[in-house]
């Protein structure tokens, strides 16, 4: 496949979002944000109903994604910048985004050709004034595009970035703005709401206002220059965006060590190259005043991305440019510098590690426009938009008066003794597991695929938040017999797996089971009875985690169990060590899980310290979960025939209580020869599970974390952090889950999805994949269809490596399986709109 997308015609684009009105999504977004006619923003003389948006990114570089950021709630859309060097000339290495800590990329301006982003911008436009009055989401003169240009003077008052200016200065005589003009009059009839005369009341006048992007080491006159030009010849309101570097590099590695995000490697060579502060407030001080004279407004757009090494391979090459919460730190600070030496009166727009967390206090500080692309980048995309907006709901629209470096000086303060600004923990490679992407059934929870006995969690989350503990804890003791323990001590790898991770931080999952266990105890141990018995006994040495799950899996089984511990009580190392010693857990928690095995029927023997062979006789099988140093008074296990070594003592050394738990299953599983658990999954309630997925909510102190995503169900993370919209969740008729496909002509190979995928591999790469011309399938080697003869349903089929052909609905033999078959079907006949 080629890492080149293709721009779609504005029919293909228009067919794509009617088709999903059937699924009320506006491509692939869930909750569509409705503005509030009686609150307005007014900037560059115009209005905004929300003052922020996607910035200059892969968020704006396609129509479609400029119509999701919309949809949303984005109503301010900082278009990616364009440079002379594009398209085909413009190489970047791929994959260019590294977003699944701090964020990384090494791309800055348009992969498509000017005329192409051009092409896509007005696109994009009539795509918003559609989405505004026939969906009802707010005023058709209520958004904003702000053009981006770079970055240097040559470059800019060149013919074809002059070109791409003056037509989004005026569009209406072009062909493009005549295209889509044209295509929505032809089609009226599709339309409940949007009428001829709204169509042909869309104007042509697309931007009025320009960010200047420019290069780090940019001297300070040729910005000037560029920011003049734009002003007096342009007569278009100009933001200059600058580089944190004009903080110095003393602070700012001060400030990067401080924040913990010490492992960030740079030099202070763009420190010396790139523009200095003590130049930059008399040249702003001049452009300013120029801004006043020429009537229009002037200001600064904070910050440009930090350049860091690459250190670890994280992305191709030398050099990545960083953004997220670290460039909080170093934006704010910049706008507090400026602030004070311009007295607030300089407005400032705002890009740096922005999200819903902080927000709304940027604003209240006089900075806005604000524009977002890291918290975009992870999982929830787009949908993050919709919590953004609904942050402003009640508040008042109020006029710029100044900025504020007080409250900027509150916000900086608060914020750096926040531990939502710290480093993630390097979850990477633990949330992911070691098996290949499957084409069909992705879907699974990291939790539950990291835990060693593969507890169904996100089953027993759901029914802790519905208040159903008894059924909650019934699902935790299918997996794992010691609930109080494991809800107490747990290392819990699972939360380190927790796809919250990337929003804010993990479910608590061990909470929840605790709370499952404290709650739901009475009603299921009154419950609990012993099977029947199958007349094998069970000698098990040792009444530590290991031996008490083996316990509990063969008692379970039918086997008659007996527990000999030498100790005066049971629980292990838990009670000596952790309980006794420790005071982690208390001796009453470890007693109810006792319990519960005791209820199954096993008998446990205290002070039983078993140093010889024959008095196990009658015992058809014998474990010993002695510990490492404790089995039969240091016997070897050779000495006793048939003897099963779990736990510490057969890794060789201290484990975690968990993993004691699995070994002591596996074992009880060896002895049955037969599994002793089944899977447990929830069906979920897909409107409560995407509501969730773009909301960033801190943990509660206590009580239960109802922040649960239930990946097992829903998890379509790829389709979330795509900006392309190049990865689709489709429901098909007779299979469980909505199943992933991908549309190569949207994809640039950015690599994001492979990021936060917990597969090995890499969804633009093993899932289904449409393809849009023979040559484009050719040229690659996914698994995928391209539709050869739509009037029959005839497609060209590659699986598994081999080329075959499938007709929808044929009787002739098929050698794909019956679910490859059923997601072709499901294309053809509810999704035409993305078989190109």
């Amino acid at each position: 496949m080629s890492d080149r997308m293709y721009s779609l015609p504005f029919e293909h684009l228009m067919k794509w979002l009617l088709g999903e009105r059937h699924g009320k999504t506006v491509y692939g977004v869930h909750h569509l944000y409705k503005a509030d006619p009686s609150r307005t923003y007014t900037i560059f003389g115009r209005k905004l109903e929300t003052p922020f948006g996607p910035a200059a990114g892969p968020h704006t570089q396609l129509a479609q994604n400029i119509a999701a950021a919309y949809a949303a709630g984005a109503r301010f859309f900082e278009l990616k910048t364009v440079q002379t060097l594009d398209g085909e000339d413009l190489p970047v290495a791929k994959p260019c985004i590294h977003a699944d800590d701090e964020c990384y990329n090494v791309e800055w301006s348009t992969e498509l050709t000017v005329s192409k982003a051009f092409e896509e911008y007005v696109k994009a436009w009539f795509l918003l004034h559609v989405l505004a009055k026939e969906y009802g989401l707010g005023a058709m003169d209520g958004f904003q595009f702000n053009m981006s240009v770079g970055y240097n003077l040559e470059g800019i008052s060149s013919p074809k970035i002059d070109g791409f200016i003056e037509g989004l200065k005026d569009a209406s005589r072009t062909d493009i703005f005549r295209e889509c003009r044209d295509w929505l009059l032809g089609h009226t009839d599709l339309f409940q709401h949007l009428t001829e005369e709204d169509i042909r009341a869309i104007p042509g006048t697309i931007c009025n206002s320009v960010t200047v992007s420019t290069m780090h080491g940019c001297p300070p006159e040729e910005i000037e220059r560029i920011a003049t030009y734009l002003l007096t010849e342009k007569h278009l309101n100009t933001f200059v965006k600058c580089n944190p570097t004009l903080l110095g590099y003393d602070f700012v590695r001060k400030t990067i060590d401080e924040l913990g995000y010490s492992h960030m490697a740079f030099t202070d060579r763009h420190f010396k190259d790139d523009l200095a502060y003590d130049d930059a407030v008399p040249m702003l001080q001049r452009l300013q005043k120029l801004g006043e004279d020429t009537g229009l407004l002037f200001g600064v757009k904070l910050t440009n991305t930090f350049p860091v090494d690459i250190k670890n391979e994280e992305l191709p090459g030398e050099e990545m440019y960083m953004s997220g919460k670290p460039l909080f730190f170093l934006s704010m600070n910049v706008a507090k510098k400026l602030t004070e030496d311009f007295s607030g009166s300089l407005r400032i727009s705002y890009s740096g590690g922005a999200d819903v967390f902080n927000i709304r206090d940027i604003v209240q500080t006089g900075i806005w426009p604000v524009t977002v692309a890291t918290t975009l980048l992870k999982p929830g995309g787009y949908e993050r938009l919709y919590q953004l907006a609904g942050v402003f709901c009640g508040d008042g629209a109020s006029s710029f008066q100044r900025v504020d470096g007080e409250k900027i000086g509150n916000l900086l303060n608060r914020a750096c003794g926040d531990a939502y600004y710290a480093p993630l923990p390097r979850i990477r490679q633990e949330r992911k597991n070691d098996r290949a992407l499957p084409v069909i059934d992705c879907f699974m929870a990291p939790c539950s695929d990291t835990c060693p006995i593969h507890q169904d969690i996100p089953a027993y989350m759901t029914l802790v938040r519905e208040g159903k503990y008894k059924e909650a804890l019934e699902i935790i003791l299918e997996k794992n017999p010691l609930p109080f323990i494991t809800g107490t001590i747990c290392y819990h790898m699972c939360m380190n797996s927790c796809t919250r991770n990337f929003y804010e931080s993990p479910v608590e999952i061990r909470r929840n089971k605790l709370i499952a266990a404290e709650k739901g105890y009475d009603a299921v141990i009154a419950e609990l009875m012993p099977p029947e018995g199958c007349g094998k006994k069970a000698a098990i040495i040792g009444a530590g985690p290991a031996g008490l799950s083996a316990a509990y899996f063969l008692a379970r089984g039918g086997v008659d169990v007996t527990v000999f511990e030498k100790n005066d009580v049971a629980g292990g190392m838990v009670r000596s060590f952790l309980c006794d010693k420790k005071g982690q857990i208390t001796a009453d928690a470890i007693g109810k899980d006792i319990s519960l095995i005791e209820k199954m029927g096993v008998r446990i023997e205290t002070g039983r310290d078993i140093s010889r062979a024959d008095k196990l006789a009658g015992f058809d099988y014998v474990l010993a979960a002695c510990g490492v140093k404790g089995l039969m008074g240091g016997a070897k296990p050779a000495d006793i025939p048939g003897l099963i070594v779990i736990g510490d003592g057969h890794y060789g050394k201290t484990t975690s209580v968990v993993e004691c738990i699995a070994d002591g299953k596996r074992a009880a599983e060896a002895i049955l020869n037969m599994p002793v658990s089944v899977d447990t999954e929830l069906a979920a309630d897909e409107e409560v599970v995407y509501s969730q997925r773009g909301q960033l909510i801190m943990a509660p102190e206590a009580g239960c974390d109802r922040r649960c995503l239930q990946c097992d169900a829903v998890c379509e993370v790829c389709t979330e952090v795509c900006p392309n919209r190049a990865n689709m969740a489709v429901p098909v008729p007779g299979l469980l889950h909505r199943q992933i496909i991908h549309l190569d002509a949207l994809c640039n190979e950015c690599g994001n999805c492979r990021s936060f995928c917990p597969w090995q591999g890499a969804p633009y790469k093993d899932k289904l994949t449409v393809f849009r011309t023979g040559a484009d399938m050719d040229d690659s080697t996914n698994p995928g269809i391209l539709l050869v003869q739509p009037e029959t349903g005839r497609f060209r089929v590659r699986m598994d490596g081999m080329m075959t052909e499938y007709t929808v609905g044929g009787s002739e033999p098929s050698l794909l399986e019956e679910p490859v078959r059923k997601l072709i079907d499901t294309l053809f006949k509810d999704y035409s709109y993305v078989l190109w």
